[in-house]
């Protein structure tokens, strides 16, 4: 006989995205802003342990594909992959953040924000992550990649997750 799976005993088992059966990671983008640099802004957030979201289409999608597995990797402009941390957090509303946070981190997390433990750090080269990421994820296109990094978030399968993780290779 099965165990019971029903909704009630999933929500109360996990605060996460429960119905997903497939573990999910994320491939965020550290956007330029009016206030810092891409940079910057990266830092500022890993530094804050949390990381901001900073549009509607983001959060929805971190509510909806979000696992207690889940790990992100940040991608600034210009340098290429540069962290890699967990997140510990169901998506959280921009109103949980502290005064400062609030005040700092309003564009980054104006959907919003989860609360991640960093991991590792490389030191990026842009031109060498755009290849590694278009041959993992089976982009042809330069234009094709950085269509898909403008939307400020990419879903990854685990398999992608570690392919990019091992061919970054060993924290620097």
């Amino acid at each position: 006989m099965l165990s019971d799976h029903s909704g009630a005993a999933r929500r109360d088992a996990c605060q996460f995205a429960p119905l997903i059966p497939h573990m999910s990671h994320f491939l965020f983008i550290a956007g330029a802003l009016r206030e810092r640099t891409s940079p910057e802004s990266a830092e500022l957030q890993l530094s804050a342990g949390i990381w901001g979201l900073c549009t509607s289409l983001i959060r929805d999608n971190l509510q909806k594909f979000l696992t207690p597995e889940s790990h992100g990797l940040v991608y600034v402009l210009k340098e290429g992959i540069r962290a890699e941390f967990a997140i510990v957090s169901p998506v959280q509303p921009f109103q949980a953040l502290d005064e400062l946070l609030k005040d700092e981190l309003r564009t980054e997390a104006r959907y919003g924000f989860v609360r991640v433990t960093p991991i590792r750090r490389w030191e990026g080269n842009a031109p060498d992550c755009q290849l590694l990421l278009q041959r993992v994820l089976g982009i042809e296109e330069q234009s094709e990649l950085s269509r898909r990094l403008s939307l400020g978030m990419h879903r990854l399968s685990h398999e992608e997750y570690k392919a990019i993780v091992d061919g970054l290779g060993p924290e620097n």
